[in-house]
């Protein structure tokens, strides 16, 4: 099944390759000038020469290459999105590198690239998307850049200063972390906007956004950053808090390698997760195998502790899991929430070998913290989250909650800016519990306690059985709704090694292409020039082959989608939000 339901497990970082303290906010950089604009419409590098001119900014433009009509495009040499992408529209693909003395007295220079899909002047539609990064990655991510030109989008994303697979933190400096933490994003959106209006001899009217992850993280840094950056965004499942997330992380390596019979290996998550799903599925209200109201479920671990490790978990592997769908909390205050009911699919990510455990796991501590190579995973303590809120890595977290120049800004028509924010109930990696956290301490930070009010410029969309981002395992649930690296996915299949064949045209919503009923960027673009607020957005599952096997609405908090108790179960139609 498309569910899509991986019968393979994956390895962490074929995972994160596919995905994935108060901040101190320094100026922006300065605005675009405002300066006549004459077209170079020429897929050369000279078309961009001495174009961007900015106080302590070098622009180098490295390669420009023109890409046929259903053209394929990628660099094997980009470590954290080696893939290609096909089925490209006709466009020119740009790679810029820049370095910048401007930022705070005191800190070290930057230096990024970034790349730009340029679709034919005759299908731009006057916008520009920027598309977020994965986990810890360094290098373009050209794969996900692939969908924004279909819809007629100048499409540009970063290689946040460095160049390395999504699980490898061994990179960090100070420069690099600054810049993958907010720096190489906020640069590459200007120094973007400005190349894309030179090339086409006319001014952007609007600018977008979107990623997931790590991805997600640095749409809602920029928006902290600057509130000019975007006119709308699309949030996905962010990484928004890395200061208490990566902690976390750790915190739950301990409590596998610090026992005896406790670890939970890749059969006893099964089993797990199978039983969740039992217990939980109708106690939403509908038996059809996806936990709509994990929160609602009340689970009985008991019945699957015995001595029998083919059918059974130890007491003190249940024991394991518990910690693991509670908060951590330090001295009675939150520092991250547990994940899910549903989610245990997905938790072998983090903790499904040793070397991954003390690994992986514990990367952040060894490279962003204490910059100590030779820490373990026994040295790990509860001061490791009060360590790593003082250095605040790149001022990488997004906790600047109140974010009213974004919601306020002119914008086109003075309408201000709109956020889409979304997140997997079945989120094995983040937990969907600090997306609902991030939305309801945006409300607090801004005075806002009308939940209609909220809603009229930022909405926050569960998505029930979704996994990190997309896909969603043993549930088949509705996944696919054109958000950050949806359609990416479909036609990177081949590269999981699970003798899946690449599916999808490329972009938005197999069947309903730019459809805003069953595409939220689409729908996001319509909220924002039309005033359509976005009251659902239909999410899709698929067979086989390839045909739709169930569709349901996804819903703005705090409506869940409800059956309407006739007709078909796996059709969006029998469905609405309430």
């Amino acid at each position: 099944m498309f569910g899509l339901a991986l019968a393979v497990p994956l390895t962490v970082l074929q995972l994160l390759l596919l995905f994935s303290q108060t901040v101190v906010h320094a100026a922006p950089a300065p605005a675009t000038p405002n300066v006549p604009i004459k077209q170079a419409l020429q897929c050369v590098v000279g078309s961009f020469t001495s174009v961007a001119t900015l106080p302590g900014v070098t622009v180098t433009i490295e390669k420009a290459v023109s890409v046929s009509d259903r053209g394929s495009y990628g660099d094997a040499t980009d470590q954290g999105f080696p893939q290609t992408i096909d089925l490209l529209p006709a466009l020119c693909a740009v790679t810029v590198k820049v370095t910048d003395t401007s930022d705070t007295p005191g800190k070290p220079a930057s230096s990024y690239r970034f790349g730009m899909f340029l679709p034919a002047s005759a299908k731009w539609n006057n916008k520009m998307l920027t598309v977020g990064s994965a986990s810890f990655a360094g290098g373009i991510n050209w794969p996900d850049m692939g969908q924004g030109p279909h819809y007629g989008f100048a499409t540009i994303s970063t290689d946040n200063g460095h160049n390395s697979n999504g699980s490898d933190l061994s990179w960090a400096t100070p420069a690099r972390l600054y810049d993958w933490g907010y720096r190489a994003l906020h640069g590459s959106v200007v120094v973007g906007k400005l190349l894309v209006a030179h090339y086409y001899g006319r001014p952007l009217t609007y600018s977008y956004y979107s990623g997931c992850s790590t991805g997600g993280r640095q749409g809602l840094r920029e928006i902290q950053y600057d509130a000019s950056s975007f006119d709308g965004a699309l949030i996905g499942s962010p990484a928004w808090d890395t200061v208490d997330l990566m902690p976390w992380i750790s915190k739950m390596a301990v409590y596998q390698l610090n026992t005896t019979d406790g670890q939970l290996g890749v059969q006893q998550l099964s089993i797990l997760a199978a039983e969740v799903l039992r217990q939980c599925d109708a106690q939403d209200g509908l038996a059809d195998n996806v936990i709509s109201a994990p929160e609602q479920c009340s689970f009985n671990i008991s019945t699957i502790i015995c001595s029998d490790p083919t059918t059974c978990l130890t007491a003190a592997q249940a024991q394991t899991a518990q910690k693991i769908w509670g908060d951590y909390t330090v001295d009675g205050k939150l520092v991250s929430n547990g994940f899910e009911l549903g989610s245990e699919d997905q938790w072998g990510v983090y903790f499904g070998d040793t070397s991954t455990l003390q690994g992986f796991d514990f990367d952040y501590e060894r490279y962003f913290i204490y910059n100590t190579t030779g820490y373990v995973w026994q040295q790990y303590a509860d001061q490791a989250v009060a360590d790593s809120r003082m250095v605040n890595p790149g001022l990488a977290t997004a906790n600047h909650f109140d974010i009213s120049p974004y919601q306020t800004k002119a914008g086109i028509g003075g309408k201000g800016g709109k956020i889409m924010l979304y997140h997997g109930l079945s989120d094995g990696l983040i937990s969907p519990k600090s997306s609902l956290l991030y939305y309801q301490q945006t409300m607090a930070a801004m005075g806002i306690t009308n939940m209609d009010d909220m809603r009229s410029w930022f909405r926050f969309f569960e998505v029930p059985g979704m996994q990190h981002c997309w896909f969603s395992n043993r549930y088949n649930a509705p996944w696919d709704f054109a958000s950050s690296g949806q359609a990416t996915q479909l036609r990177l299949l081949p590269y999981l090694g699970v003798g899946l064949p690449a599916v999808g045209d490329g972009w938005s919503v197999p069947g309903h292409l730019n459809d805003s009923n069953y595409d939220a960027l689409a729908a996001l673009q319509q909220w924002v020039e039309d005033d359509k607020p976005v009251d659902q957005v239909i999410a899709t599952a698929f067979n086989s082959d390839f045909s739709a096997n169930r569709t349901r609405p996804i819903c703005p908090y705090p409506q869940k989608a409800t059956y309407n108790g006739s007709g078909d179960v796996n059709n969006a139609s029998s469905w609405g939000c309430a």
